[in-house]
């Protein structure tokens, strides 16, 4: 998927969040975006899901605006916290997007539902569940209007090691079976180095410091040497941060 942002700026009220970023991509797999707390990370998150609208054409995914990609299905996003519906299902959960855009073919969901583990748990409130548990439900309801790009807030941020690398994987195998480009916003540089081809480093006044790009192949997830290669890697992300 084709993403383009053209000297972007951005502030609350008189105090600037963002400070002429400038990237673009086509057809990459996974881009992650890191810096300090502040730094504008998630405003940036927002703005590419046309949830904040900036001036036009500083954003432009498939050459069109972040907010009619949202309306037409083209963009999912995964929020920090699962946001479930409290009184639905993991089954009604997962098919809420389909309703909603009134979509009467749920066979998608079904198989999405399947392949996180959730098929034994479709009757459960998300009160119900384990925090892992809920946050597959919501990536499968990311995934079930079959978007193109899927930006995900720091969704495994408050989940152990053991929750996380089994999520890692089902995102991955995700990504890769329906062709999506993820875009995540996380504070953890080896989530980061996990789960990207390039990493975006913000400094805290929320300039874009520098675009690193991971050559070892994805999935890393599984590979222990891999992850092992990418400590260097995580030692000069760490000191941009440091000293940003």
């Amino acid at each position: 998927m084709d993403i383009k942002v053209s000297n972007l700026q951005y502030a609350y009220s008189v105090k600037p969040v963002l400070t002429n970023i400038s990237f673009e991509y086509s057809n990459t797999d996974t881009i992650a975006i890191v810096g300090a707390s502040g730094s504008g990370k998630s405003t940036l998150l927002r703005l590419l899901s046309g949830n904040i609208v900036t001036a036009e054409n500083c954003i432009l995914i498939e050459n069109i605006s972040p907010k009619e990609n949202t309306t037409n299905g083209n963009i999912g996003f995964m929020f920090q916290e699962p946001t479930l519906m409290p009184n639905l299902t993991v089954e009604e959960n997962v098919l809420l997007p389909l309703k909603l855009k009134e979509i009467k073919d749920f066979s998608f969901a079904y198989i999405l539902i399947d392949k996180v583990g959730l098929t034994a748990y479709k009757t459960y409130l998300p009160s119900e569940l384990s925090g892992g548990m809920k946050t597959r439900v919501a990536l499968a309801r990311t995934f079930v209007t079959k978007p193109k790009l899927i930006l995900l807030d720091e969704p495994f941020g408050a989940l152990d090691v053991k929750w996380k690398t089994a999520l890692y994987r089902e995102l991955e195998m995700l990504r890769k079976e329906f062709n999506a480009t993820l875009l995540i916003v996380t504070h953890d540089i080896q989530e980061a180095l996990l789960l990207s081809n390039d990493i975006l480093v913000l400094t805290h006044d929320g300039n874009l410091l520098e675009k690193i790009e991971i050559e070892a192949k994805l999935p890393r997830v599984f590979d222990d040497n891999a992850i092992f290669s990418l400590q260097d890697s995580y030692l000069r992300i760490r000191k941009l941060i440091m000293d940003n």
